[in-house]
């Protein structure tokens, strides 16, 4: 039997699934993105099944929904369980040599499982009490640079880049998009090999902060930025159909997401996020040209996906955290294998789930019970249809919030005053007038509401927001914490430790 195929599973975090070359963009430039939808299949209609970032990827790790996987939380890195059935461990143990490089956000007892060769970016995969445990940040300490870890800080306390004004102060040598690519491509180099390997190249960014290196602040010009067709949403109707409670948040402008009267700052935002995207596809360049000359590119399979989306213009926002919209919960999806089709594009509504069988029909690795996705495979090549509906469940407004997408309509359901959101895709693909509330559409809105609930009683959360704060709290003295969330200095804390609590600042108790 010949070497099963290796897996170059690449991935973004907060990546508008339109804003791509080979999805028509007017503006940004994605060559390498558009090679590997040359070279494969287009999903047009893919979902990611959360819309923030652990719960997501442990869906796409998993091969199931979160009513199953129960991982509602966001501060998952220290859960000490083992899970054997990952993806990544699963192809382990079938002689996969694993490497996983950039942004987990995930759980590290799982990484550490699954993968030979581990070089996190994100803080919120470092241990707590050590932020050095992000390789990349251990990498900007070696070079004294430790202080401008996020690519904007300019003084402690003072938030980073969320509308893209500024460029980093770190040159592009030591971005975090470049660390990433060079990480891999090491790897690859010094790899084994007499197997296949297993690669999760996982990008921090275009998530915030919107902050590209100097070299490419300006890549794009903010006066080109084409605005999409929804933006009207918020510069003219002012979320007129929408919730009460969404309408009350932008009623004065927010920063996050960032609602603001003024176009030509939502243009600058784009601009530093596309140039972001283009750097990221730089980097996926120097992967592919690694490969090319190492004679495996032909037997390597590729998928390019997101976490999930980012509002990108869409209703006139940025950035996410607010709704379950299209723009949000849609992903890109590009995969590419040996003997597959080339330059097709796949109609089918799939998700985050249905990763993990495809990967195994293709690699002939068995699939373990529990999985809750489908094999994409025969839906490509005509053999199955496609699903009739994708879900999206999320922990917000200390409620659960989920919502359902079929061929030609969204229902969200928020409960209580909330109430919920209902589009019809046919005459408003940018989800622009809620009907929720229209007599016309009950008998719609009721159908969706029964399939919602059918799906979501199978809810049973093992973390959730309430987690989350615990977490928060037991460690909000923490160096990583201090310089994740409260923009502190390295230098500020790398002498602030005290023997009996050895991550709080001098003079910090634990009620305090």
């Amino acid at each position: 039997m010949s070497r099963r195929p290796n897996v170059l599973w690449l991935m973004a975090d907060q990546f508008h699934h339109l804003c791509t070359g080979y999805a028509g963009h007017p503006n940004v430039k994605t060559p390498n993105l558009d090679w590997i939808a040359q070279r494969g299949v287009t999903f047009t209609r893919g979902f990611a099944n959360n819309p923030i970032c652990s719960p997501s990827r442990i869906c796409f790790m998993t091969g199931q929904y979160m009513h199953t996987h129960g991982m509602f939380g966001n501060n998952h890195a220290e859960w000490p369980e083992p899970e054997p059935d990952t993806l990544a461990c699963l192809f382990r143990r079938y002689g996969y040599q694993g490497g996983l490089f950039g942004k987990a956000h995930m759980i590290r007892r799982w990484d550490e499982d699954a993968f030979e060769s581990i070089r996190y970016t994100d803080l919120c995969d470092a241990l707590r009490g050590d932020p050095e445990t992000t390789h990349y940040f251990k990498h900007l300490t070696d070079h004294g640079l430790g202080d401008l870890y996020e690519e904007g800080s300019t003084k402690p306390g003072q938030a980073y880049t969320l509308d893209g004004s500024a460029p980093a102060k770190l040159p592009y040598e030591h971005s975090i998009e470049h660390f990433t690519g060079s990480e891999t491509v090491t790897f690859l180099e010094e790899r084994d090999a007499t197997r296949p390997f297993f690669v999760h190249m996982s990008f921090q960014r275009p998530h915030a902060p919107i902050a590209p290196a100097p070299e490419y602040f300006d890549l794009y010009d903010p006066k080109d930025m084409v605005l999409p067709d929804s933006a009207f949403d918020y510069f003219e109707n002012g979320f007129a159909s929408k919730p009460a409670f969404m309408r009350k948040r932008l009623a004065k402008g927010c920063g996050y997401p960032l609602a603001d009267p003024n176009q030509d700052r939502l243009k600058r935002c784009l601009a530093s996020y596309y140039a972001l995207i283009t750097c990221i596809d730089m980097e996926i360049g120097r992967v592919l040209d690694a490969l090319r000359e190492q004679g495996e590119l032909d037997n390597t399979i590729i998928f390019f996906t997101a976490d999930h989306g980012d509002f990108a213009g869409e209703h006139g926002l940025f950035h996410k955290n607010f709704g379950i919209y299209d723009s949000i919960q849609r992903i890109p999806f590009l995969l590419s294998w040996p003997g597959g089709p080339g330059n097709t594009t796949c109609d089918a509504l799939v998700e985050s789930i249905d990763l993990y069988p495809t990967l195994c029909e293709l690699c002939d690795v068995p699939l373990p019970p529990g999985r809750e996705g489908i094999s994409l495979v025969p839906v490509v090549d005509g053999r199955a249809p496609g699903k009739d509906a994708v879900y999206c469940e999320w922990c917000w407004l200390n409620r659960k919030v989920s919502a359902i997408r079929t061929e030609n309509a969204r229902l969200v359901f928020y409960g209580g005053e909330e109430g919920g959101e209902l589009y019809h895709h046919s005459d408003d693909p940018g989800e622009t007038r809620n009907l929720w509330d229209d007599d016309e559409y009950q008998a719609l809105k009721m159908d969706l509401l029964q399939r919602l609930l059918e799906f979501t009683q199978r809810y049973r959360p093992t973390t959730d927001s309430n987690h989350d704060r615990a977490i928060d709290q037991e460690t909000r003295y923490s160096p990583t914490r201090l310089l994740h969330k409260h923009r502190r200095y390295w230098s500020q804390l790398q002498n602030a430790y005290t023997e009996q609590l050895p991550w709080l600042p001098e003079g910090a108790g634990k009620g305090s």
